[in-house]
């Protein structure tokens, strides 16, 4: 009974496609149901830029694309980037809000890894942005992983410039590019995805599909 009660679980989203909205403790918004279900879950695989004013819920709908994708099996690995200070109300609000658990990735979690590895060992994980950005070891260690999903919240502080016709990348944009290479999904999310130059636009959204614009990217340099 209980192997057929888990099979019809896993099955629950082909009769309710809103599944995650009726298992979670939220009152999603009309835009939030709109973004998420009739955009975002359409996308295969989705390279996705989520850019909404500060309030309107990013992280509510970031909450719904996982909850769902996990429901529809296509997410068993999924990891979040964020700054160091919203490490926590990430992982507060996955719990309490979708009953989903992410552990945060902290020094002592990286220590004592038992493989040497953490990104590894951890299928749900919310990493600090500037504490893995500018560990080089880490960095390295996280290139040598595979996601389905990894989102990245205040995703315009992966910024690059160009400055006399040279480019110039952050620490934090050289982790966006290893973040989009070992993820099938990606999704970056800012309230500022754009700070008024063109060039520096194209270089953010190349993070999320660097093959479409490459050829602005190379036209910049130029």
């Amino acid at each position: 009974r209980l192997v057929a009660e888990a099979y019809r679980i896993h099955l629950a989203h082909l009769f309710d496609p809103v599944l995650a909205v009726h298992t979670s403790l939220i009152e999603p918004l009309p835009h939030q149901i709109t973004g998420v279900y009739g955009e975002m879950l359409s996308l295969q695989p989705l390279r996705f830029l989520l850019a909404d004013d500060p309030g309107a819920g990013k992280t509510i709908m970031a909450g719904l694309l996982i909850k769902e994708l996990m429901a529809r099996g296509d997410v068993r690995r999924c990891l979040v980037c964020a700054p160091g200070n919203l490490a926590a109300q990430w992982q507060d609000e996955l719990w309490f809000k979708f009953q989903t658990r992410f552990e945060i990735l902290t020094r002592d979690v990286y220590d004592s890894a038992v493989s040497g590895n953490a990104f590894l060992e951890k299928d749900r994980a919310i990493i600090r942005l500037d504490q893995v950005a500018r560990n080089e070891n880490l960095k390295e260690q996280l290139q040598r992983t595979e996601w389905d999903l990894v989102i990245v919240d205040e995703a315009h502080k992966m910024s690059a410039h160009f400055w006399g016709g040279e480019l110039e990348e952050t620490q934090r944009y050289k982790l966006g590019e290893i973040l989009s290479g070992i993820s099938r999904h990606f999704l970056l999310m800012t309230a500022t995805p754009h700070n008024g130059k063109e060039e520096d636009f194209q270089l953010f959204l190349r993070l999320i599909d660097r093959d479409r614009f490459e050829g602005r990217f190379r036209q910049g340099v130029h």
